[in-house]
């Protein structure tokens, strides 16, 4: 396996977008969108593509051989690796390894948007250079992107705020064509809406850009799983999600 040099990444678009678990992310680090790895098989055809977001998620276009797969589950560095996958031999190889192996529900828009307004005790700002570093917990920009520069440049965000606390947090991974929602709320303040409302307007802002909304989640997250049918999305499919090494 060898690893593909930046100024080539543009070669590996037809690449990404032949992945059939999830086209965004590998496409995000094709068109350079947001930071990432490429990886291809030895030899002179390549038959395999292994994209590596910055996230830590990551996805094989093509077909491996086992020595592809063995060579990715050996890759160290200081990120973690989620691979995402629907491909049944990259699912046997690594059941057959006791990985953890879990289910990730991909949502696509369903076509219509509905607007969502926020409770009144609250406000929907936008995440900008003065309010970024306030924001806390899990899913943070930081979480996929490398810098604040970088989101600023190709991403964009929304944050709700009550008596100048930010309470709840949207943002997205971007690719030319569609961006992947991610949303969380502190716990203090759940229950009241904000999730769904700070993702009706991410939708509505990737709506205006000519994109398309994206909703992705672990099977266990059913809050997630609500928020998404809620905003407008429908269930796509059923991908696993194997987790190959911890940060």
């Amino acid at each position: 396996m060898r690893k593909i040099t930046t100024d080539c990444y543009k070669d590996y678009i037809d690449w990404a977008k032949k992945n059939t678990a999830d086209r965004l992310y590998p496409l995000s680090i094709a068109e350079g969108y947001q930071t990432g790895d490429i990886y291809v098989n030895d030899g002179d055809e390549i038959t395999s593509v292994f994209f590596w977001h910055y996230c830590g998620f990551g996805f094989i276009s093509g077909t491996p051989s086992k020595s592809f797969l063995q060579e990715i589950s050996a890759l160290e560095g200081s990120r973690r690796l989620f691979l995402i996958t629907n491909d049944t031999n990259v699912i046997g190889f690594f059941s057959d390894r006791y990985y953890d192996i879990s289910n990730r529900f991909e949502f696509e828009w369903a076509g219509e948007f509905k607007p969502i307004p926020v409770n009144e005790e609250f406000s929907v700002e936008p995440i900008t250079e003065d309010n970024i570093y306030k924001i806390k917990g899990r899913i943070v920009p930081s979480f996929s992107w490398e810098s604040s520069e970088q989101f600023f440049k190709n991403g964009f965000g929304y944050v709700a705020v009550k008596n100048k606390d930010i309470c709840a947090v949207a943002f997205g991974a971007v690719s030319s064509e569609e961006v992947d929602i991610g949303v969380e709320t502190y716990e203090e303040y759940r229950r009241k809406g904000l999730s769904a409302a700070l993702a009706s307007k991410m939708c509505e802002h990737i709506l205006k850009d000519g994109k398309k909304p994206l909703w992705s989640c672990a099977e266990v997250n059913e809050g997630s799983r609500r928020t998404a049918l809620k905003v407008g999305f429908k269930l796509a499919q059923v991908n696993k999600m194997i987790k190959v090494k911890e940060q």
